[in-house]
């Protein structure tokens, strides 16, 4: 069974920042977050040794300094935080999800239609 992949809030953002471009050393972290969300060297220095921790990421000694990887990708990550909310707030149930998007008029007819090309290729996919 693969391990489910839960990122905080702030390991989101850092994870985005390497899913971007990678490697990246802790200085180019830290000038790509120092603005928005203003992190300072030793913040983005303790997120990165936790996540070290968490093996959510890796690193290897540079010439200088630790070139960080991501050791998840976005779309493995994405999908673990879809079931999470789907198990905490729908009980695992897409339909009902998609119905409080739909009654909440949170999609548009856009939305919609690619809604439908996803479903038609889902039961495509199952014939």
């Amino acid at each position: 069974m693969k391990k489910r992949i839960t990122l905080q809030p702030s390991e989101w953002i850092i994870m985005e920042k390497l899913w971007e471009e990678s490697p990246r050393t802790i200085m180019q972290l830290y000038h790509a977050l120092k603005d928005d969300p203003g992190w300072s060297k030793s913040t983005v220095n303790t997120l990165l040794g936790r996540m070290v921790t968490k093996q959510i990421l890796h690193y290897e000694e540079g010439k200088k300094a630790k070139q960080y990887y991501p050791n998840v990708s976005r779309e493995d990550c994405a999908a673990a935080e879809t079931q999470s909310l789907l198990d905490r707030v729908y009980k695992g149930s897409v339909s009902m999800m998609l119905n409080t998007l739909i009654r909440s008029k949170n999609l548009s007819g856009s939305d919609i239609k690619e809604l439908y090309e996803i479903l038609e290729e889902a039961v495509d996919k199952d014939d």
